[in-house]
């Protein structure tokens, strides 16, 4: 489970403001290479759905989300990474077709791991950036805890970055997210998708 909706953003802020140091001066040339650590947090809606004839079923809500991503720069402007990724939506409101839509006491949550690349535009520092990995569902609330099989969950987002410091940037990005996750108890998947506002700090 994944906890981290209220905390995605000021972790990410506390962490950049801590990390970024000094101000680099005015006109020192900028350069991605070598080690890449880019962590963002942020919020935005996500939900999932189960798609079976006579029984429709779909989870949403507000959501945190977390991104981190470590790897290396491998050229001037593209790096590779892997990414632990995935959102948490607190308290969704579930729909169910011919039977009504309620809020639902408890936590729904999808945790990622995979690879990824991010490519940066320069000098303007305006990247593009996706990820694909693993993932499954969980649901951890009024009793009852389920985790679903084991799927497939991407993402991609552009952002952009300002540089301070040396080596450090911090920026924002908007992110769009994607899942195809099998239920593990029966022959049907749960599918859906997020979008996100996020903070980020890049050590590069």
């Amino acid at each position: 489970m994944w906890p981290f909706t209220r905390f995605a953003v000021p972790v990410t802020l506390i962490l950049s403001f801590t990390l970024l140091g000094s101000p680099a001066l005015a006109g020192e040339p900028r350069t991605h290479d070598g080690f890449f650590l880019r962590l963002s947090g942020g919020g935005g809606e996500a939900g999932s759905e189960f798609d079976v004839p006579g029984l429709e079923t779909e989870y949403r809500g507000s959501s945190g989300d977390l991104n981190i991503a470590v790897g290396a720069v491998v050229t001037g402007r593209l790096a590779l990474h892997a990414t632990f990724f995935g959102w948490t939506v607190s308290n969704p409101t579930l729909d169910i077709e011919g039977v009504g839509s309620d809020e639902v006491e408890g936590t729904l949550s999808i945790p990622a791991f995979g690879g990824g690349l991010t490519y940066y535009f320069m000098p303007v520092n305006l990247y593009v950036t996706g990820s694909l990995g693993s993932a499954s569902l969980n649901f951890d609330g009024g009793g009852v805890q389920g985790e679903s099989g084991t799927g497939v969950m991407g993402e991609l987002a552009v952002g952009k970055e300002w540089w301070v410091g040396k080596s450090w940037g911090l920026g924002a990005a908007a992110a769009f997210g994607f899942h195809s996750i099998p239920d593990g108890r029966i022959d049907e998947s749960w599918s859906g998708s997020s979008w996100s506002i996020r903070f980020s700090a890049t050590l590069n």
